[in-house]
């Protein structure tokens, strides 16, 4: 559960706090290690976008997500708040127990997908304000080499002020596999987030518009 902090105190930020402070338009990269649960965190953004009455979309890449799901059938509610959102999955197969606005196959040619993603987003994104999630970039990178492309697609959502997207992504594998997509990851995000671990696990905001924001963490 997240540890509740007073905004006021030096270095410290309540994640709701901090939420209103994003702009419409923005790029949140949130970095995790294979050791942490960012469900942790996407679940709270998710309660956040709920009470705003935004709508959530969860961009799958070759089903990342269903990981989550699973360890809700460990009884691990988390994952419940993920369920109630619309799902996207660009992948091999459909993912059951969630609500699919589409499904792309994961083997089709890049610009393909990106023309039907964008109908999907576009219409969903022209009737109510949009918080997106997206998982999974670095299976991406490592099925289908293209790390490249998809910065260049992901580019263009930038500075689209009918959203707010979330990039989670494992900040070990990319380092292994793909570190130049990495940075370059950090550099088209507006907003960084990371995972960090001291005695305690927490969230470290290390690049913010709002650069007061930056290095303001939340215990986990």
């Amino acid at each position: 559960m997240l540890k509740r902090k007073n905004i006021r105190e030096k270095g410290k930020i309540r994640l709701s706090e901090y939420f209103k402070q994003l702009k419409p338009g923005e790029i949140v990269l949130v970095e995790y290690s294979s050791k942490d649960d960012p469900v942790l965190f996407t679940t709270e953004a998710a309660k956040w976008a709920d009470a705003k009455k935004y709508q959530v979309l969860v961009t799958d890449f070759f089903n990342r997500v269903e990981l989550c799901l699973k360890r809700a059938k460990l009884e691990i509610p988390q994952c419940e708040e993920l369920k109630k959102a619309k799902f996207i999955e660009i992948g091999y197969r459909e993912i059951s127990e969630v609500n699919m606005v589409g499904f792309l196959r994961g083997d089709r040619d890049l610009s393909a997908l990106v023309s039907e993603y964008r109908q999907i987003f576009d219409k969903m994104a022209s009737e109510k304000f949009t918080v997106v999630f997206l998982f999974g970039i670095e299976r991406w990178n490592i099925i289908r080499n293209e790390e490249i492309q998809l910065l260049s697609v992901l580019t263009t959502f930038l500075g689209d002020t009918r959203r707010i997207a979330f990039y989670i992504v494992n900040r070990d594998v990319l380092n292994v596999t793909s570190p130049k997509a990495l940075a370059l990851l950090e550099e088209l995000a507006t907003t960084i987030i990371e995972f960090k671990k001291d005695k305690r696990r927490k969230l470290v905001v290390t690049k913010a518009l709002n650069r007061e924001l930056e290095d303001h963490e939340v215990e986990l």
